[in-house]
């Protein structure tokens, strides 16, 4: 398997997958810790898909320190289109491997929480995860639609489909208008929504960020384990 993916507890013989978005940082220490949490608590396998390869050809793993530059320019200059291709290459990797492969999880952090609406439009994607996703309304992301918009288009009233939003009630980089935005969007192509809000701020639910919240990570790992395993 190529080095833009990860793969962590592989079970040739499972019929379901999760895909990892991380943070715009790529493969971070904690990015691969939380992966491995993942596959040890749902009991499924787990790909970590370094999507910033699509546009640098080599595997990422930044400094939030020394490397902001770098990173947040990499997210400025990739779009839906970009990612929609190298997801689309990862899923025939991951499918080689894992042949009665039938569908597809993906949980996104951040910025990856963004693309995951954008995983939709492969219909082997039938459970969404973004953690606080900002940016799911950019004018124009995905040709000339906003990622939800183009997520709404591939699968209206695709009941196949069911998608969980998590988000910090003190996270200023969505709005509660972005909120409602999605949330209405979403329900209205008829697509099965869920929303948790929780007391916290962006980036809480993974250890090794600053603004971790152990409380509000405990508590979405419940909500995140039903989801999956329902």
């Amino acid at each position: 398997m190529n080095d833009y993916i990860k793969a962590y507890s592989a079970q040739p013989a499972s019929s379901n997958a999760i895909i990892m978005l991380p943070d715009i940082w790529g493969q971070t220490a904690y990015a691969n810790d939380t992966a491995r949490q993942f596959a040890a608590r749902l009991g499924l396998s787990v790909y970590v898909l370094d999507y910033f390869y699509q546009l640098t050809g080599q595997v990422n793993n930044f400094d939030p320190q020394v490397d902001q530059d770098i990173a947040t320019g990499l997210m400025a200059k990739m779009t839906g289109q970009d990612f929609v291709n190298i997801f689309s290459m990862a899923l025939k990797e991951i499918s080689s491997s894992q042949p009665q492969l039938e569908s597809i999880f993906v949980i996104g952090f951040c910025f990856g929480g963004r693309l995951a609406y954008l995983s939709g439009l492969n219909s082997k994607v039938k459970k969404i995860v973004s953690f606080y996703g900002a940016g799911t309304h950019t004018p124009s992301y995905f040709q000339d639609k906003t990622p939800i918009q183009a997520l709404c288009e591939a699968r209206n009233e695709d009941e196949t489909l069911n998608v969980l939003s998590f988000y910090g009630n003190k996270d200023g980089s969505i709005p509660e208008a972005d909120r409602q935005l999605t949330s209405q969007a979403l329900k209205n192509s008829g697509i099965n929504y869920t929303e948790k809000v929780y007391d916290a701020g962006h980036a809480y639910f993974q250890p090794g960020r600053d603004s971790y919240n152990e409380p509000s990570a405990a508590t979405s790992w419940q909500d995140l384990q039903k989801f999956i395993q329902n």
